[in-house]
């Protein structure tokens, strides 16, 4: 091997190590382990005060609280990882609305408890994957449909607007901080 040839492979190794990385999704670019800006800290914690706020009214005003902990759950990923595909619009609504549907199918078969509620969290969840709109926290909402057996013609609407609202305040947050969200809709 000649010293020029020893050179150029030394070259292109450095070469590859100077290449930016992929970061992983929800990063914001950053490398793993970097703390966020302080200003995004301060609009995380004004963006899930302000959508739970409204949640938490809206619930009280119709006397459904039970949708605020999975609200919750989905309100602090939408905000603290708002490019993460699980925050993303069709995700958040379109998996907790079909959670929402595969459970008051359950429930009108007239299974009930615990085991009606991972069997319903498992067809949920297999729907969930094949429409591409997984969501974690909604899993949560199917466990309290079939254990508390809400009037549907209450807890759709006020799911669905919950979720919309969740959307809606991450949007004029991230407006506000010139900021893409949602990264994707489809």
């Amino acid at each position: 091997m000649s010293v020029t040839h020893i050179r150029s492979e030394i070259r292109e190794t450095e070469d590859v190590s100077e290449r930016p990385t992929k970061q992983p999704a929800g990063s914001g670019g950053k490398p793993a382990g970097t703390r966020p800006h302080w200003r995004t800290v301060g609009s995380a914690v004004v963006t899930t005060s302000a959508g739970l706020a409204v949640l938490v009214t809206v619930g009280a005003i119709m006397h459904q609280t039970v949708l605020i902990p999975p609200l919750a759950a989905t309100t602090a990923i939408i905000t603290t990882t708002p490019d993460s595909p699980l925050a993303q619009p069709r995700r958040v609504i379109g998996g907790h609305m079909l959670s929402c549907l595969v459970c008051f199918a359950i429930v009108a078969l007239g299974w009930h408890g615990p085991w009606a509620a991972t069997v319903a969290c498992g067809i949920a969840g297999a729907l969930k994957l094949l429409l591409k709109a997984t969501h974690p926290p909604a899993m949560a909402t199917a466990v309290m449909i079939v254990l508390t057996d809400p009037p549907a013609s209450r807890f759709v609407p006020l799911l669905a607007a919950g979720a919309v609202l969740l959307v809606l305040v991450q949007m004029v947050s991230s407006r506000l901080q010139r900021e893409a969200y949602p990264t994707s809709w489809w």
